[in-house]
Parts: structure tokens; C-alpha cells; sequence
């Protein structure tokens, strides 16, 4: 029988409403299962925001859960850090995209007062000025030219092309040189590399695929992990922390994982949240081999280094409504971390990926410092930056980072049409959730690790 699963039924003791209505509307018409369990036990292995989701959903249905992570905390590609007094600096996930995302609702329904819509306004760096986006779409200098470039960045859900670069699609489409940094980073960066390593036809399959909406949210006085750790305690409380897996036996009935501790736990199935970054340096040996599509898929997605780098300052030298400045030739973009959360501290982060991040990696934190200042300075002439800096930084290099290695996964070329097979099942003992499974447009989000976590309870749920 097909075990149709409904929202009512994963969150138990909770109003539907609350959670997920973009999958209450595409499941409206299921069959909703009464006292219907699971009898059976599963291994989840990660506990980020798709492990963590994933196992609440199966203890709900009555699975025995065992719950491993690699590393010392929990939380994944969510890292807090509360160094600087008055704030939560979010190290790695940070917006809530859309409001029509399971992230937002779980945040709306345990954490109502700390949400807020995105902060600040954008400005543009363009000809050694910083420009609003009016600026850009409106001078008549320009020609025309900025609302050009929106105009393209808009329409890639329907990119009628073949098989090549962002880069070179915007080569194609004479792209004012002018405006080449500034697509670079509300493109590539934004994607998680540059223009050059995200593919046109995989970006139209993420583009045509998004649908939860563009008006961003952060959490002021919160950290993404600590929504976490509230909506979900008990299951946060149970994960088994340094327990890295070595190797996934799936040849018998039941599967067996042992870690690199010699531990051994034996589940009817597995489900596995890790990195993709993980799976590509096969830290884990599956046994047997995994299918030779599913190899494909997994070489064929990327997933490279990004950088955060927050700095401090005794006094703003920005605009003060500023939120994010946008266009930089050393760090793509740059935010006023406190905006919206507590605007006193004077934080600035900067933030690279791809080539960028690559470049800034290879060179010592106190380079990296010098190297954002001069071009703080070279944005703001009149601001005295290096004046106002107070010497406190922090540096975030997910590639350093253990068990993850990496920033989150970006739609390179060849890529698409792979992610929902990396994402299915392998004979009906293996699962597979994590951002770089999600197929629905929402890749490289908390939201969309989440409902890769939904999809694979609900596969292990019908199997």
C-alpha cells in the first residue's frame, strides 16, 4: 500500500497551519493515515538541519532512531558565535529565504518576536561610487545599461540556451563591463562560487524551481541552531556526538555502520545527511560500491571553499541604513552584520566564495585583514576605516572546517537533472537528505535541507 504521508501526521501536536503550507497545498488531497507506525529502526547519520528535522519526523511515526555525528556540536553548516558582546554572529547560515518556507514557519511558530524582515538597503559599487539600485536602473548616463543586467539576472528560470557558463552567457549577452562584479556577486557568490563555475542549464533548473519567496528574514536576537535546538530539544538531546562514520555495510538484511572508532550500529535503514563534500572525499566506504549513477551525481554537483569574515569597528563609516554592499573586485559582498540586531556593535562582514574565497584562503588571517580594509577604504575615501578599526576580527574558512570542508553546494555545470538522483533511495535501505539533495530549487538553504529531510522520512515512510 502507498503510506501517503500529510503534514498533520509529521507534526504531531502542532497545528497544520503552522508548518510547511507549500506542501499542505501540494498534499491537500492525501489520504491521511490514521495510527499508522513505523515498527522499524533507522540510523541517521548528520545532525545538521536535515538530520536533526529528519529524525523528529521518524521518532513521531514510532522509529527507533540512532542518531551519529561526526563532530563535537550539532547544527551542521549553522554555527553561532557570541565572541563580541550584544549579538549572535551567524559563522555560516544566516537568511531565512522566503517567507513561504518550512524554516520561516518553524521560526513563526516558536520564535515569533524574533523575526525580521531582512535589513538595510543595497548599495552598488559601480565606476569607484557606491550606487543605489535606483542609480543603477534609472541614470540616464547609463543608458540603460544597470536595468539591462536586472533584467537578465531576472529571466534565468527561462534561459532558452545550451551548456555553458553564467560568465559566458553574460559574455553572449554584452554585458556592460561595468556591471560584471556586481552580477558576479547577486549570482556565483550568492550561488556559493563565481559566474564562471555555475552552469546556465543547472541555474535555470534552480531558478524555474525556487518558490519561497523573496522577502528575506533574519532572526534578531537568535541564532538559526538555537531554533533549532528549541523546536526540537529532545531530538537534539539523543544525537550521539563524536561518532564520524568510516564505513555503510548494506549487503545484509539489516545495514551496519561503523564508525572510525570501531563502533558498530546495525538499522534497518540509513539515512544519510552528511556534506556532499563527504561523499566526494569518500570519508565514508560504502559496502557494496554506490551505484554508478549516483557516483555521477555526486562528482557531477560541486561544492567549494566560502568565506566569512566579520570585522569590528569603534564607530560606523557607513550609510546608516546600509545592509549590504554589493560589487566589490576582493569580497563580492559585504553586510552590516549588526542591522536590524544591534546596530551599536559595528560589525561588517565580508563574505566570498569561488575564486575569491580560493584566492583569500591561501593567504594568512592578518593579509585577509588588510586586504578587506584597503578595499573598505577604497568604498568609503572620506570613512577612515583603518581609523575606526579596532583590531577584532573573526575568520570563518568552511573548507578548515572538520566534517563539512566546504561552503554548500552551487549549480555547476553538468549538474543538472543530478540532484534527484543523488537524492534516491538505494534498494530501499539507503537514504539519502542534505541541501545538495534538494531537487525543488531550494539547494544551498536551511529551508531546503529540511524538506530534503521531509522527502527522505516520507520515501523510508512508503518503502
Amino acid at each position: 500500500m502507498n503510506r501517503r504521508v500529510l503534514l498533520k501526521q509529521l507534526m504531531m501536536g502542532l497545528p497544520a497551519a503552522a508548518f510547511l503550507p507549500t506542501f499542505l497545498s501540494s498534499c491537500a488531497k492525501e489520504v491521511l493515515i490514521e495510527d499508522f507506525k513505523f515498527t522499524g529502526s533507522v540510523i541517521v547519520i548528520g545532525a545538521g538541519a536535515s538530520g536533526i528535522y529528519a529524525s523528529n519526523l521518524l521518532r513521531q511515526y514510532g522509529a527507533q532512531v540512532t542518531h551519529l555525528e561526526a563532530r563535537s556540536v550539532i547544527g551542521g553548516r549553522m554555527k553561532p558565535n557570541t565572541s563580541i558582546p550584544g549579538i549572535k554572529i551567524e559563522l555560516g547560515a544566516e537568511e531565512i529565504h522566503g517567507k513561504r518556507s518550512i524554516l520561516y514557519d518553524l521560526a513563526q511558530f516558536n520564535v515569533p518576536s524574533s523575526l525580521i524582515p531582512l535589513p538595510g538597503d543595497d548599495y552598488y559599487f559601480l565606476e569607484n561610487q557606491l550606487r543605489s539600485k535606483d542609480f543603477l536602473t534609472g541614470n540616464a548616463n547609463l543608458e540603460g545599461t544597470g536595468a539591462t543586467m536586472f533584467q537578465i539576472l531576472d529571466s534565468f528560470a527561462s534561459y532558452p540556451g545550451g551548456a555553458q557558463s553564467v560568465a559566458q552567457y553574460l559574455e553572449e549577452k554584452e554585458l556592460d563591463a561595468r556591471f560584471i562584479e556586481i552580477a558576479n556577486a547577486l549570482v556565483g557568490n550568492e550561488y556559493g562560487a563565481d559566474n564562471n563555475r555555475i552552469g546556465m542549464l543547472a541555474l535555470k533548473e534552480a531558478e524555474a524551481g525556487y518558490s519561497s519567496g523573496e522577502d528575506g528574514q533574519i532572526l534578531k536576537d537568535k541564532s538559526l541552531l538555537e531554533l533549532f535546538e528549541t523546536a526540537f530539544a529532545e531530538d537534539v538531546n539523543q544525537v550521539e556526538l563524536n561518532k564520524p562514520v568510516e564505513s555503510i555495510n548494506y549487503e545484509g538484511a539489516q545495514v551496519v555502520v561503523t564508525t572510525e572508532n570501531g563502533e558498530s550500529f546495525t538499522a534497518d535503514k540509513v539515512l544519510i545527511t552528511v556534506p556532499l563534500s563527504i561523499l566526494k572525499n569518500n570519508s565514508i566506504t560504502f559496502i557494496p560500491t554506490l551505484p554508478s549513477d549516483k557516483l555521477d551525481s555526486i562528482d557531477a554537483i560541486k561544492m567549494d571553499n566560502g568565506l566569512k569574515i566579520v570585522l569590528q569597528f569603534n564607530a560606523p563609516f557607513w550609510v546608516g541604513n546600509t545592509g549590504s554592499i554589493i560589487g566589490g573586485s576582493k569580497v563580492p559582498e559585504y553586510w552590516i552584520t549588526g542591522a536590524g540586531k544591534n546596530e551599536s556593535v559595528n560589525l561588517v562582514t565580508a563574505f566570498l566564495m569561488g575564486e575569491k574565497a580560493d584566492y583569500m584562503a591561501g593567504l594568512s588571517d592578518a593579509q585577509k585583514i588588510t586586504e578587506i580594509l584597503e578595499e573598505l577604504s577604497l568604498l568609503y575615501p572620506t570613512g577612515n576605516v583603518l581609523g575606526k578599526y579596532n583590531g577584532i576580527n573573526i575568520v570563518q574558512n568552511w573548507l578548515q572546517e572538520p566534517y563539512i570542508e566546504g561552503a554548500y553546494s552551487y549549480p555547476s555545470p553538468g549538474s543538472e537533472g543530478k540532484r534527484s538522483v543523488l537524492a534516491a533511495p538505494v534498494e530501499g535501505k539507503l537514504y539519502f537528505a542534505g541541501e545538495a539533495t534538494n531537487f525543488n530549487g531550494h539547494l544551498a538553504t536551511v529551508h531546503g535541507a529540511m524538506e530534503s529531510g521531509y522527502r527522505a522520512v516520507k520515501e523510508i515512510l512508503e518503502a
